[in-house]
């Protein structure tokens, strides 16, 4: 049976011997490069939902509310979080 769930914050292409989706996420898009890394994020602006991708430069995660356009910037850092879903106000 297929799970017609919504899951904006899982890899759409998971690698079969991945034990940990999240934490892997980054490691197995390096070796496809036409994936690239995304986050979950809750758009509370339009109350929707979607994804924002990694920048080239690896710097942040950058993305556009699919409503009204609102930019939203997540910086990747060290020491930073393993959470794949946010809320962006």
């Amino acid at each position: 049976m297929h799970d017609s769930s919504f899951d904006a914050s899982s890899d759409p292409f998971p690698s079969r011997d991945s034990k940990s989706p999240a934490s892997d996420a980054d490691s197995s898009a390096e070796s496809r490069p036409d994936v690239r890394p995304f986050v979950g994020i809750r758009f509370e602006c339009c109350r929707t939902y979607g994804r924002i991708y990694r920048n080239p430069e690896k710097t942040a995660y950058t993305g556009n509310c699919p409503k009204c356009h609102a930019k939203v910037r997540i910086p990747i850092g060290s020491g930073g979080t393993s959470a794949r879903f946010f809320n962006a106000n």
